[in-house]
């Protein structure tokens, strides 16, 4: 089940448990916010769409923390005028956990909603992969890690 929310003028898609980077949202750490503006809702096998928004479904998640992306430079330069111009831009975030999708009253929760755990382990699913190298005149074997 996954839902297609609307949040600081861009659409994501969202699941049970998924945790996004939205622009900030005026709200303090650990407190809970509450998405009405639903585009979409996969329930199952059947699609529902909004005409722009549903009408009945509520996404609820909680800020796990506020904080700022890294810095971005933007350097114009005009060759052969001597004109340069370097600037620099910070954009605020809020990292948020999607906890429950609301549908007609009728709830689903996520199940590990009350563990916690980091922000990179969530969003990505890493195997490492062990590779060995056959030995070559008396040199130690290499492992490498792969990201599949």
């Amino acid at each position: 089940m996954f839902a297609v929310i609307k949040s600081g003028g861009k659409q994501y898609k969202v699941a049970l448990g998924s945790i996004l980077k939205l622009e900030k949202i005026e709200q303090k750490k650990n407190s809970d916010v509450l998405f009405k503006e639903v585009l979409m809702i996969n329930n199952e096998s059947s699609y529902e769409l909004g005409t722009p928004f549903l009408a009945n479904v509520e996404v609820k998640g909680k800020i796990l923390e506020n904080k700022r992306d890294k810095k971005i430079i933007i350097f114009k330069k005009r060759r052969r005028h001597n004109s340069r111009r370097k600037n620099g831009h910070r954009q605020s975030l809020s990292v948020v956990k999607i906890n429950e999708i609301i549908i007609n009253g009728k709830s689903f929760k996520d199940k590990n909603d009350n563990k916690t755990t980091k922000f990179k382990s969530d969003i990505t699913d890493t195997k490492k992969v062990e590779i060995k190298q056959k030995k070559t005149s008396g040199k130690p074997t290499k492992k490498l890690e792969k990201e599949g």
